[in-house]
């Protein structure tokens, strides 16, 4: 709306008609833009003005507009973003066209639809006057600025859920018995399933954006703990089957087995005593030796190796035990601060 004196007539000099509808090609109309916009659609200009008999004119075209604003994605989709509409006369200067807001500073938004993704949260209006190096005139601008918050449900049902899911199965890896023969697959399928999520995840994200958001940092970085489990898993699973023949040395031995072993709960007699009924059955099974002394004498070489292949295999299950309770952690730790 806005006024135009030479518009305004005495309503008793005309049958007290106060307002009255004129086509808007025969008026003035102020040329008001918005000066960071990307698009103008103007899908129906033949609206009339309603001109009232002060001179207030009123002409609502509609228009479509799609502004330009520079979103901060870092904390997407957790994110709340701050929009400016800049709107000013493209050619008359202040002293000409003199921009007022109604009702300065708050912005009326009774009329605005509900969006499913978006939801305002706070506007204001603020009038800017500003020199240009062109011209000695001083130019006005209102400069309305809308804060929205992104409403997160969706978001977190499609993609914050599921990594923080398959990021806790990561440590898990650790705790699948190696003789299983299942740790690679058990990775694999969690980096197939990361990998599906993050081209899915780059899919709703706009074209270009200024910052990296955490949730994609979070896929990455999911994706390189799997990594670095299937490359620890591939050399426990080596250590696993050590040759027997070449014993542990000590140092290793009474930091890892020894003082590590207890604090995770693992015994190198528990497993010497399963290697041992695997040795005799499989001693029994191929039919013994020619006589006792031979007999016993393979028994206690059988059993020094055993007790050495016992050794590895419980430092195996001592640094899959340790390396599982850092990769929880780690995983907690990444889960909480992409969650928070």
């Amino acid at each position: 709306m806005w006024q135009d004196f030479q518009l305004s007539w005495t309503p008793d000099d005309y049958h007290g008609i106060s307002g009255t509808v004129i086509p808007h090609d025969r008026i003035w109309l102020p040329d008001i833009m918005l000066f960071n916009a990307y698009k103008l659609d103007y899908m129906d200009k033949a609206f009339p003005a309603y001109v009232m008999s002060s001179g207030h004119t009123m002409w609502i075209p509609h228009v479509r507009a799609t502004a330009i604003c520079n979103f901060d994605l870092t904390h997407f989709p957790y994110d709340t973003q701050v929009c400016e509409l800049k709107f000013g006369s493209w050619t008359y200067n202040d002293n000409q066209v003199n921009l007022t807001h109604i009702d300065y500073p708050r912005v009326d938004t009774s009329s605005f639809l509900s969006h499913p993704e978006w939801n305002i949260t706070e506007t204001t209006a603020k009038k800017n006057i500003k020199k240009y190096p062109c011209c000695p005139e001083l130019y006005g601008d209102i400069t309305y600025t809308i804060t929205i918050k992104r409403l997160t449900p969706l978001y977190t049902r499609a993609f914050a859920t599921p990594c923080v899911l398959l990021a806790l199965l990561i440590p898990l890896m650790f705790l699948v018995p190696v003789e299983s023969k299942q740790k690679t697959n058990l990775g694999i399928g969690i980096f197939v399933c990361l990998s599906v999520l993050l081209l899915m995840f780059e899919m709703t994200l706009p074209s270009a954006f200024s910052a990296l958001p955490k949730i994609a940092m979070f896929y990455v970085g999911a994706m390189v703990l799997v990594t670095v489990c299937l490359i620890v898993t591939t050399i426990t699973s080596s250590i696993w089957y050590h040759s027997p023949s070449t014993p542990m040395p000590d140092c290793m031995k009474r930091f890892f087995v020894d003082c590590c072993g207890r604090i995770v709960c693992v015994s190198t007699t528990s497993h010497y005593l399963m290697n041992t009924a695997e040795v005799s059955m499989t001693h029994i099974h191929d039919g013994g030796s020619d006589g006792d002394g031979a007999d016993k004498v393979q028994m206690m070489h059988m059993s020094r190796g055993q007790g050495v292949a016992a050794e590895w295999r419980a430092l195996t299950l001592v640094i899959d035990r340790l390396l599982f309770i850092v990769f929880l952690a780690i995983s907690i730790v990444l889960s909480v601060a992409i969650m928070g």
